[in-house]
């Protein structure tokens, strides 16, 4: 598995500039892309004035997923309980804690032993029929800012 980096960078490019006029919109802080580190990050708010914040680490994308991460800007304290949302009625926001979609890399077992899935490769996070995945950066933060703005999916930080 290699994709070249400029390819990587261009497409993220791409997706993030689709995600604009509802960054805009809705008040997300989208960072420029760190082309050193294929990174970026993502803060948005939630409905009951939360701030999230998200590090996508895009190395290798398309051909595998994103690895997407909560953080805390402040302390520096990540992936933990602390800093992820908590859903009410489904593992979108799994209490391992990640996003448990194929779109997430620390969801597959073969990326993180504590992973909820060994049933999913990163070879077919786009394409396999069985499973609902998001595709594209701008899919996937728009599934995450309504999932942190609708009561009957979010139910504040899980710890």
């Amino acid at each position: 598995m290699s994709v070249d980096r400029n390819i990587s960078i261009a497409v993220v490019e791409t997706e993030l500039q689709a995600c604009v006029p509802f960054a805009e919109k809705h008040g997300w802080t989208i960072s420029e892309i760190d082309k050193e580190n294929l990174k970026f990050t993502v803060g948005m708010t939630a409905l009951d004035g939360e701030k999230y914040h998200m590090e996508f680490t895009f190395d290798d994308y398309r051909e595998i997923p994103l690895l997407i991460e909560f953080f805390d800007p402040i302390s520096g304290e990540r992936g933990t309980k602390k800093v992820y949302p908590k859903g009410k009625t489904d593992s979108f926001f799994h209490g391992f804690p990640c996003i448990c979609n194929p779109c997430s890399r620390k969801s597959y077992k073969q990326f993180n032993e504590g992973a909820p899935h060994g049933d999913w490769k990163f070879a077919d996070w786009q394409t396999n029929p069985q499973i609902k995945t998001l595709k594209t950066i701008d899919q996937i933060l728009l599934v995450i800012y309504y999932r942190l703005n609708n009561p009957d999916k979010y139910d504040k930080r899980m710890a």
